[in-house]
């Protein structure tokens, strides 16, 4: 016993124990274990924690005799557990069912030898391994003694243990100390800690910031490195504790911050603050990040975005006026809208705007703003080659100038009266086009205004818009003028004189006024005769003698075309003023007209129309005085005022041209019938077929308003198939009935245009069974002689269909006796014109008597027409005419009243 007890106090205080390496160790363990207990093998097992496990980590005695496989917690939880609870085992093996039946605590006795002896080695009360002892021979000391020696002996390893972890834990502390102030010291930001409002510690960072040594800031307050003011205005000082506050009621703070260097020299950083519990009071630690660069870099951005403010103010500013100015043809307005643009955008205290004055030789001003009327007047009219709006022209380019009180080209007393207002800046923008003036732009401001680069551009571009603008605006003057007046007399043209009655007769209620058209006669000859330069120099005659007779009157004399022209007058004269002055009108242009030295004569012809009463608007009321003019052009010239009664081209007669194709396929129209009486006999022998129109709305129309209107279309040829086929349907009643009457239709002149009427006829003539003789065609003088051969021709072909063929009006036309010869015609039908008057016009007699002896003798059969008495029906009876048609006999009725008349 005392000797075990001397062992380990030996053990206890044995240097090896606490500072030599583990190999040192286990040799005096091997030696002190093979010494005490003569054993074979003996080992250290370590618990590793993270797979609670025991591992052999140190050999003591042959420990290859050990299965150095882990020892697992799960697969061993009962061997783990008595060691845990500080027990001695002595095993054979370590599986669950030798521990139930091994030798454990008290239980071991060295009386017989032991298999393996685990020891655990339990450190404040945790199982931190076991020492494992086998080949353990019969011992002589006491087990109590040994047992305890050997729990000692685990109780030193283990302590052993402890030593080696507080060791590799203080290294790794220093380590990380080491680490951490490498960190601080080569942080790449600022770090400063202060405790008590003084610097206590900071890295190299913060030093090479602050351009100072350590030595020079330890024990300073933040408040020598910053200025005395922020740039926010606020104090450094009371704005620094405020953020310290804050810190210390645990808010992180982040903050930018203006520092001052050990030199003076400000410098911006970005801080933060937070508190730090260290003993034994608690230390502010900062972080700061020196953003010099990016402040510089965000007052680059924010130049470039203030420019690019500008820039684009200016492109609002140009694209605006240039929409404004896009198009416009009035120098007032391009004025206007540029000066209205300006102050909207630039805010230009002070404009002027100047141009060309008419003498060429100076500048006038155009529009102003800001300017008081002692300036005004000053600077009304300024000239072109003087002055800072003088010189800008000169140079062709924008003149700015911050200084104008020392510019030399100042115009001296205009300069004194701008210092009076503190006007000394200005840019002067030439207003020009291919090196011509055309005038000029200031902009003025108060005091030494800097005109930056940008705004320069702006001028320039606003400068030029304003020129093109305003060369523009000259350039479609001209080409409005051009449109508006004739290039010859220089006198308004037809387009004038509607926008010229549109805005300033027709507007509003509207003014009355009266439209003469004049057209030249014989103007034809002389240009054909003499040549159009001779013509050209007498149409430029016309206008200063229609002049002379309107003075008195507010007239617009326009020249149409041609050898027409127009006098407008304002206002009503009245019917008897206008005839005397389209007299007094005429009169003049009959006067001889002196042209390189020849006298020449021309006539004219004059319609004249009243606004409102002949046309609603300048169109109508052109087309009435055209109306008017050719109706005086067939009087033989003179003056006509128009008549609507004569106007065979109304919209009413357009209406109806329109309707009259519907007419004809609704079976509008109607056949009245006219008696034909053989004077020899005073019997019935035929009836004339006379169209009339029931129309829906005006009721029954006569031929005259609607036969024109189908004669300029070819409506004729279906409204003369449609009169047929009534006409010959009416006759074959006729003599189903035993009446065995003739009928005539008239033709027009433009049934004779081609052979489709001489085609339509004869499928008639066979559809109705018409006898050889018993139609009459009835045409006009006129009608023949539009085309006689045409005329022969058709004429010839119907008349071998056994229709008969009659002149109707024959007196009135200029058909010729050996014309006459060659149609192979049956009858003459004189005019009513000469029937009517004959007993009262003794040349009406001689012409009536002479026609009935004509056709006599040509073997033709003579017809009166317009018989309205029974004298004038007995005189035609002794001039042996053949046939009478009048009133006095009937007027033309339809067949059922027609009938009734027969019967009676």
């Amino acid at each position: 016993m005392p000797q075990l007890e001397q062992l380990y106090r030996q053990l206890s205080v044995l240097n090896t124990l606490w500072q030599a390496p583990w190999t040192v160790l286990i040799t005096e363990l091997s030696s002190t274990i093979k010494d005490i207990l003569q054993a074979e093998q003996a080992a250290i097992w370590q618990v590793d924690h993270s797979d609670k496990a025991l591992h052999l980590s140190h050999p003591i005695l042959d420990a290859e005799t050990f299965c150095s496989a882990p020892r697992q917690l799960k697969q061993f939880p009962l061997y783990f557990e008595c060691l845990s609870k500080y027990k001695l085992l002595n095993l054979a093996t370590i599986n669950d069912q030798d521990v139930l039946a091994g030798q454990f605590d008290t239980a071991i006795t060295f009386a017989s030898p032991i298999s393996e002896l685990h020891i655990p080695l339990v450190l404040n009360c945790n199982l931190e391994g076991a020492l494992v002892i086998g080949g353990i021979p019969q011992q002589t000391c006491s087990p109590q003694h040994l047992r305890q020696f050997l729990l000692a002996l685990a109780g030193l390893i283990s302590q052993r243990f402890y030593h080696e972890k507080t060791q590799q834990s203080e290294l790794a502390c220093q380590e990380m100390n080491r680490k951490l102030q490498a960190t601080f010291d080569n942080a790449g930001e600022g770090i400063f800690m202060m405790r008590n409002e003084y610097f206590i510690d900071c890295n190299q960072a913060i030093l090479h910031m602050f351009r100072c040594t350590k030595q020079q800031i330890m024990q300073k307050t933040p408040m020598h490195y910053s200025p005395e003011y922020q740039p926010d205005g606020q104090l450094s000082t009371v704005k620094a504790m405020e953020r310290i506050r804050a810190a210390f009621d645990g808010q992180v703070q982040n903050f930018e911050w203006q520092h001052k260097r050990h030199d003076g020299t400000l410098f911006d950083a970005e801080v933060t603050l937070t508190v730090i519990k260290l003993d034994p009071d608690p230390v502010v630690h900062a972080i700061v990040r020196d953003i010099t660069a990016r402040k510089l870099a965000e007052r680059q951005l924010q130049q470039s975005k203030a420019l690019l403010v500008t820039q684009n103010q200016n492109l609002s500013l140009l694209n605006a006026l240039s929409i404004q100015l896009h198009g416009c043809t009035s120098v007032k307005t391009i004025v206007e809208e540029t000066l209205d643009i300006l102050l909207e955008l630039l805010n230009t205290p002070y404009i002027a705007i100047y141009l060309l004055d008419d003498d060429k030789q100076h500048l006038k001003l155009s529009r102003s703003h800001g300017f008081d009327d002692d300036i005004m007047q000053a600077g009304l009219r300024l000239p072109l080659t003087e002055g800072l709006n003088g010189t800008a022209l000169q140079l062709g380019h924008t003149l700015v100038t911050s200084n104008m009180s020392s510019d030399s080209n100042a115009n001296p007393k205009l300069m004194t009266l701008m210092q009076s207002i503190n006007v000394n800046s200005g840019a002067f923008i030439p207003l020009i086009y291919q090196d011509e003036p055309l005038g000029s732009l200031c902009l003025l401001y108060e005091g030494n205004y800097v005109f930056d680069e940008t705004e320069q551009d702006t001028f320039e571009t606003i400068g030029k818009n304003m020129s093109l603008s305003l060369i523009n605006a000259r350039h479609m003057g001209k080409l409005e003028y051009m449109a508006h007046h004739d290039s010859l007399t220089g006198l308004p043209n037809r387009a004038l004189l509607h926008h010229e009655f549109e805005n300033n007769i027709a507007c509003g209620p509207g003014m009355p006024a009266v439209l003469l058209l004049i057209d030249l006669d014989r103007f034809k000859d002389i240009n054909d005769t003499l040549g159009h330069y001779v013509g050209d120099l007498l149409l430029q005659q016309v206008s200063p003698r229609i002049s002379q007779c309107t003075q008195k009157y507010k007239t617009l004399i326009c020249r149409l075309g041609g050898d027409e022209f127009t006098v407008l007058i304002y206002g009503r004269p009245d019917r008897n003023e206008i005839i005397q002055l389209t007299d007094n009108i005429l009169n003049a242009l009959r006067q001889p007209i002196n042209i390189d030295s020849m006298l020449l004569e021309i006539d004219a012809s004059i319609g004249v129309a009243f606004y409102p009463a002949d046309g609603k608007d300048s169109h109508a009321l052109l087309r009435s005085a055209d109306v008017a003019m050719y109706d005086a052009k067939k009087r033989g010239g003179g003056a006509t005022l128009y008549n609507r009664e004569k106007d065979i081209h109304t919209p009413e007669r357009l209406t109806l041209m329109a309707e009259l194709g519907s007419a004809i396929r609704d079976d509008q129209l109607v056949l009245h019938y006219q008696p034909k009486v053989d004077l020899k006999n005073n019997k019935i022998t035929g009836f004339e077929a006379l169209v009339r129109w029931d129309h829906p709305l005006s009721g029954l129309l006569y031929p005259d308003k609607f036969i024109p209107l189908a004669e300029v279309s070819d409506a004729i040829h279906h409204l003369t198939d449609k009169v047929l086929d009534m006409a010959l349907s009416q006759q074959q009643s006729w003599r189903e009935q035993g009446h065995n009457y003739s009928v005539a239709v008239n033709l027009s002149a433009r049934n004779l245009v081609d052979d489709r009427c001489v085609n339509s006829l004869k499928a008639k003539l066979k559809k109705y069974q018409t006898p050889a003789g018993m139609l009459e065609l009835e045409l006009t003088e006129t009608a023949l002689m539009q085309d006689p051969e045409k005329a022969v021709d058709l004429l010839t072909q119907l008349s071998k269909l056994g229709v008969k063929l009659s002149i109707d009006d024959f007196g009135t036309g200029y058909s010729s006796l050996s014309y006459l010869r060659q149609l192979p015609i049956d009858t003459l039908k004189i005019d009513r014109y000469f029937v009517n008057e004959m007993l009262k016009n003794e040349q009406d007699i001689i012409i009536v008597r002479s026609t009935i002896s004509l056709g006599h003798n040509l073997d033709l059969k003579v017809i009166a027409e317009g018989v309205e008495d029974h004298e004038t029906m007995a005189a035609l009876r002794k001039m042996n005419c053949d046939i009478a048609q009048g009133y006095h006999i009937s007027h033309p009725r339809n067949w059922p009243e027609m009938e009734q008349w027969l019967k009676s």
